[in-house]
């Protein structure tokens, strides 16, 4: 189904699905004009912010409001939380709206190139459009930036970035970042907490229950050869920062909106809460657990006789 930028804006609460088919290699397709569920704001934590002045200062400031609790896993989510409230109100003050920037400027270029036409400028005049020039093209190139981390697609380049399509292709990303409703059995459900109860429920049972076995397997008379695993008993080191370096820079690993460039940039302050909370969990203890275990899922549909065009 094709659609214009145009058509689009009209209708910005559309949402296409597909459902499903029986017997043929096709499938309808619905459009829902208001079936778009707005979602909580998260914070976009911006590639650019790290090698600004201040950041790191701004990073610590908000990380050390926050009291540490008896619960380590609570005193994370804390800061965390008070550190994304912190760097979203820098960047308002610091920057502010980096569209209206670039009209502001524009504009004041363009009426000095008018100027130019009947007069010759002044030294001030000259001075204030070049640096406004250099003021503009940074500018594009930030919004092209965060654009195409909105957006995601990671196949444009830079250069080729259109802002209108990355913004409406971003829009699109979102929309469809929420599971509209589940069908068990005969029924549907829409509503939030019904479709979350349904999907307790699906892991619950595959997961199944732990019970006490009736019988139990003599390993050593198996033969089978002995390991020494005492190295997995060892406390949670240089395993934390390995696995950090190794994380994308760009894409954050939770809905929290913190990415890997954060975590890495921002190690010699959060390191001793962050290693706090893992060795919390080391020893076994899962309270407040819930505080920071929060993913996205995703339904992957699976039929038993499906064609390989059909794979996605």
């Amino acid at each position: 189904m094709f659609c214009s930028l145009d058509w689009e804006d009209q209708f910005p609460g559309c949402l296409l699905q597909c459902d499903a088919s029986t017997g043929s290699d096709h499938c309808p397709l619905i459009l829902g004009l208001k079936d778009f569920i707005s979602c909580k704001k998260r914070i976009h934590f911006e590639a650019f912010w790290p090698s600004l002045d201040g950041f790191q200062e701004v990073v610590k400031d908000a990380w050390n409001t926050v009291q540490p609790s008896t619960c380590p896993l609570d005193t994370l989510a804390l800061k965390l939380k008070a550190t994304a409230k912190r760097l979203q109100s820098w960047s308002q003050k610091k920057f502010g709206h980096f569209k209206s920037q670039l009209l502001m400027a524009k504009e004041i270029v363009h009426h000095l190139d008018i100027a130019q036409e009947s007069r010759p400028l002044q030294p001030n005049e000259l001075w204030l459009r070049n640096n406004l020039k250099k003021h503009s093209l940074a500018l594009s190139s930030l919004l092209r930036t965060i654009s195409r981390l909105r957006s995601r697609m990671n196949w444009l380049k830079d250069g080729d970035a259109n802002t209108r399509l990355f913004h409406h292709y971003a829009w699109y990303r979102k929309k469809k970042n929420f599971i509209p409703k589940l069908h068990v059995g005969d029924q549907v459900f829409t509503k939030h907490e019904d479709k979350a109860a349904v999907v307790l429920d699906f892991y619950d049972s595959l997961i199944g229950t732990e019970y006490d076995r009736g019988r139990t397997i003599n390993l050593d008379t198996l033969g089978s050869p002995g390991f020494d695993l005492k190295t997995l008993d060892s406390p949670l080191s240089e395993e934390v920062w390995n696995t950090i370096k190794g994380m994308p820079p760009d894409k954050a690993p939770g809905p929290d909106g913190f990415t890997g460039r954060f975590y890495k940039s921002c190690w010699a302050v959060i390191k001793n809460d962050v290693m706090a909370a893992l060795h919390f969990l080391w020893t076994g203890n899962f309270r407040n657990l819930k505080k920071l275990n929060s993913a996205y899922i995703a339904l992957i549909p699976k039929k038993d006789q499906c064609r390989s065009s059909q794979g996605l």
